[in-house]
This record gives structure tokens, C-alpha cells and sequence, in this order.
């Protein structure tokens, strides 16, 4: 039941526009620096995009390397322009690529990566605009995503599919897959035998999934109120993930090598729980609110 709940990855997202709420970890707050403002109808992104590719393998290696590519380009000069990928290796995060620039309107960033294992790699972004007119700062965003099968055996070549087509690929793919579901299975166990609640009662989504599934997730609310609780939940991310995991005793933990975060809602609930682990293999549950 567990893993079937997690690989129908069928969740309603609801976040209410307050801050996160760290239950026993910290109660202080980390100022986040991606700062979302009024929604700005008339900025829009023409071009936002996240891709991974194989870069060609060294014949005399074993290794490999996965560059992510983030570009996009806003219709108007910005204040301020912000692109801010997240990149999981077999559910885990390896590494970050954050950049801006101030009144300009496109955002061009690289990262290339080692691997030398079969692996499953995936982003996920968020572009931002910060835009300030007659003094008055609204804000525009938009997440794009991507997800990159990499096949390293000592019988063929290096090689590399972002979707199955073949029965072969197909195979991978599924064992691929499997390998980042059970790692966050565990998570989820976890979880549930320290809480004592019945994971039938909850909706479970991994953040990967997120720009991919937001219409879905949040059918029940108007366009607008997506964008809001879409923006809220990067802001929270920002603060709570992405600029370190805060501990009780205040210090600060690199989020490299933490789990994808998982985002849990219980039915009949108006809370939302997120949920990561951190590399010491310590758990982490931030909540929020969810609107009325």
C-alpha cells in the first residue's frame, strides 16, 4: 500500500501563504532571499527551459558526465532575474545551480556532473522576475523540470534516453525509477513508524513531480491561486532546503546528498507536511497551513 500510494504520485498540493513551521527541529527563521511580490500579469517568460544530457563518454573511462542546461527569457527587463534548479541523482540531491542578474531579461546557466553508475537524474526550476514600477515591486515565475536515464555496463557503451521507447529502455527505466521510489520509501517508513500515522489517510508527492502535476494537484483551486501557493512553496523551499537544513541546536546542514523532499497532506487535514532527510540520515518535517 505504501509504495502504491507513493508511485501513483496522486496528491493534492495546498499551501497557505504564511511561513514554514519547523515542529521540532527549529523554531527560528531563515530569511529567504528568493522573495516572491503581487503577481505581475503583463511579465511573462517567451522561453524557459531545463534539459540533461550525456556529455560523450571518454572511451577509456568509466565515468561519465550529465550537464544540465537552464535558460529562459522574460518579456520584459527585470529588476531582478533569478533561475534556481534543483539536481537529484537517484533521489538524492548532488547539486544546486543558482544565478541572477539585475535588469536584464534572459538567464543562460551550465552544470556538468560526474557519475559512473547506471543512474536516474532529474531537475526541477524555478524562474523568477522581480519586477519595480513607479516604485511598486511585483514578482513573475514559471518551473520547468527534466529527467535523464543514464546506462553505464561493462557490456556496451555508455548511453543515455530521457524517455523509454524501447522494451529495453523500458526496463531500465523501471529499475531506474525503482531505485530512487525505494529510497524514499524508506524515508517514508521512517517516517511512519516515528509519527504513528496511517499512511492511508495521506497523499504523498516528491517535489520532482511538482511542475509536471500542478494542475492536477491543485484542480480545486483558480489559476490564480495556484501561482500563489506554487510561489509560497518555492519561497518555503528556499528558506528551509536550498540555503541549508537548520537544526535544533542551530547549526546549519549542507542539503547536498538529502533526499528529494516529499510532500505528505493528510485528507481530512488543512496542514501540509514536507519531509527530507538529511545526509546524517537525521529527518526533517517543516508544515504549513493550508487556506481555509
Amino acid at each position: 500500500m505504501k509504495k502504491a500510494i507513493y508511485h501513483t504520485g496522486i496528491a493534492l498540493l495546498i499551501i497557505l501563504t504564511i511561513g514554514v513551521v519547523w515542529k521540532t527541529y527549529t523554531n527560528a527563521k531563515v530569511q529567504s532571499t528568493l522573495q516572491f511580490f503581487p503577481f505581475n500579469e503583463k511579465a511573462k517568460f517567451s522561453e524557459a527551459n531545463t534539459s540533461l544530457t550525456l556529455k560523450e563518454p571518454d572511451k577509456n573511462k568509466d565515468k561519465y558526465g550529465v550537464t544540465l542546461s537552464v535558460s529562459s527569457i522574460l518579456n520584459q527587463s527585470a529588476y531582478l532575474r533569478q533561475d534556481m534548479s534543483l539536481l537529484f541523482q537517484n533521489g538524492r540531491l548532488i547539486d544546486l545551480l543558482r544565478g541572477w542578474k539585475q535588469d536584464e531579461t534572459t538567464m543562460n546557466q551550465t552544470l556538468t556532473v560526474e557519475g559512473h553508475e547506471s543512474s536516474l537524474f532529474e531537475a526541477v526550476t524555478i524562474h523568477y522576475g522581480e519586477i519595480h514600477e513607479d516604485d511598486t515591486p511585483t514578482s513573475t515565475y514559471k518551473t520547468t523540470d527534466a529527467s535523464l536515464y543514464v546506462i553505464s555496463s561493462r557490456f556496451g557503451p555508455i548511453k543515455s534516453f530521457q524517455a523509454p521507447e524501447t522494451e529495453e529502455q523500458k526496463d531500465w527505466a523501471f529499475t531506474l525509477r525503482s531505485v530512487a521510489t525505494s529510497r524514499l520509501t524508506k524515508v517514508l517508513d521512517r517516517y511512519i513508524d516515528k509519527s504513528q500515522i496511517d499512511l492511508s489517510d495521506y497523499m504523498v508527492l516528491p517535489i520532482t513531480e511538482l511542475a509536471a502535476k500542478k494542475h492536477l494537484l491543485l484542480s480545486e483551486y483558480s489559476d490564480r491561486e495556484q501561482l500563489a501557493i506554487i510561489e509560497k512553496l518555492w519561497e518555503s523551499l528556499y528558506s528551509i532546503y536550498v540555503t541549508g537544513i537548520k537544526k535544533q541546536d542551530g547549526t546549519i546542514i549542507d542539503p547536498i546528498d538529502s533526499t528529494i523532499p516529499l510532500i505528505l497532506r493528510e485528507k481530512q487535514s488543512n496542514r501540509l507536511i514536507l519531509l527530507i532527510q538529511d545526509k546524517t540520515g537525521n529527518l526533517h518535517e517543516f508544515y504549513q497551513r493550508l487556506p481555509s
